[in-house]
C-alpha cells in the first residue's frame, strides 16, 4: 500500500471514534496533512505530517505505517510518532467556554432525538412533570417580596448564533487579491463552500496556502486555547474595533475576529514546498493575514 485516504488513517488509527467523525472533521477544516487542509480523500503516505484538531486539543503524528482497517489501541501506536503537545491543563479546560442552550442549531443527532421524544409518549411524560414542577414552584413560593434570595449568576451566550454579519463569498475577497496581499505566485481556489475558502499554489498541497473560515455559533474562545497550545505565540488583537487574537508560528499566520457568537479566521501559510519560492517572513505573513482580515470586516454585509 503506497497510500490511503486520510480520514481512512486517522479512523484506524484511534484518533477519531468513527469513520463518520473523520470524514467530519475533515469536511469541517479540522484535518492537516503537511500544514496544508486535506478532504476526506487527501491521501497520505509514510512520513506525512497529520494534524487533527477535535474537542479542544490538536494531535499532531508523524505517519509511519499505513492502514485503512481500524485495529487496536497497541496496534495503532505502532503507525504514527506522537509529536501532539501535552494535555491542556484543567485551568484553561474550565476556562474554554461551552455550547449554551440556544446557542447554535442542535446537532442533526439531538434533532432525531427531539423527534422521536416528542413523537412518543415521552412528551407526554414530560408534560406530566411540568405540570408537577409547577404546582411545587407554585407552593415554594410567596406573596411577599424576598429581595435577599441569591440571584443565579448565569453566563450568557455571546450573541444569537448565526447573528453576526454576513461576509460573503470567500470572506469577500478574490483569488487575485489574495494572491496580491499574500505574494504568493500561482494561487487557485481548490476548496469553495458557503464556510470555508482554500488557496493553493500546487497540486501538491504543500505550497503556499491561504485559507478563509467562517464559523457560525462557534465560541471563539474554545479556538483561541487550541491555538495557545499548538503555535508559538498567540495574542489578543483588535481590528477597527473587533476584537480577536493572532497566533504564529515560523511560516504560518491565523487570526480569528470575533462577532457575538460568530468568529473568521483567516490563515496564512508559506508551505512546506523548495525554500525561497514563497515569502517566510513571519511578519509578512502576519502582514497578509491582518489585511486579509480588514478587508472581509470592511466589507461584511
Amino acid at each position: 500500500m503506497a497510500s490511503t485516504r486520510v480520514d481512512s488513517w486517522i479512523w484506524a488509527v484511534r484518533l477519531t471514534k468513527t469513520r463518520s467523525a473523520a470524514g467530519a472533521a475533515c469536511r469541517g477544516g479540522h484535518v492537516r496533512v503537511n500544514d496544508v487542509t486535506a478532504k476526506p480523500a487527501q491521501q497520505v503516505t509514510v512520513g506525512d505530517r497529520v494534524q487533527v484538531r477535535l474537542a479542544g486539543r490538536e494531535r499532531i503524528v508523524e505517519v509511519t505505517k499505513l492502514i485503512s482497517k481500524r485495529v487496536s489501541a497497541p496496534a495503532a501506536a505502532e503507525c504514527y510518532i506522537d509529536h501532539s503537545p501535552p494535555p491542556p491543563p484543567r485551568e484553561i479546560l474550565a476556562s474554554q467556554p461551552r455550547r449554551d442552550r440556544g446557542a447554535g442549531r442542535p446537532t442533526k443527532r439531538e434533532r432525531r432525538d427531539l423527534d422521536k421524544f416528542r413523537g412518543g409518549a415521552g412528551f407526554l411524560g414530560l408534560t406530566a412533570v411540568l405540570a408537577v414542577l409547577l404546582v411545587l414552584l407554585g407552593a415554594c413560593s410567596s406573596d411577599s417580596d424576598d429581595s435577599s434570595a441569591p440571584t443565579r449568576n448565569t453566563p450568557e451566550a455571546p450573541g444569537p448564533a448565526g447573528g453576526g454579519p454576513y461576509f460573503g463569498e470567500c470572506g469577500g475577497v478574490t483569488t487575485d487579491e489574495v494572491g496580491k496581499i499574500t505574494n504568493f505566485g500561482g494561487l487557485s481556489l481548490v476548496v469553495d463552500n458557503p464556510s470555508v475558502c482554500e488557496w493553493s499554489s500546487g497540486p501538491s498541497r504543500t505550497g503556499a496556502v491561504a485559507s478563509f473560515n467562517w464559523y457560525r455559533g462557534s465560541p471563539i474562545g474554545r479556538e483561541r486555547a487550541t491555538e495557545q497550545l499548538s503555535r508559538e505565540s498567540t495574542k489578543d488583537i483588535d481590528i477597527n474595533g473587533h476584537k480577536g487574537f493572532i497566533a504564529s508560528d515560523p511560516g504560518i499566520c491565523e487570526i480569528g475576529i470575533q462577532f457575538g457568537a460568530d468568529f473568521f479566521e483567516w490563515s496564512v501559510s508559506s508551505g512546506t514546498g523548495v525554500a525561497g519560492t514563497t515569502p517566510t517572513d513571519p511578519d509578512a505573513i502576519c502582514t497578509a493575514a491582518r489585511q486579509l482580515s480588514t478587508m472581509s470586516i470592511e466589507r461584511a454585509k
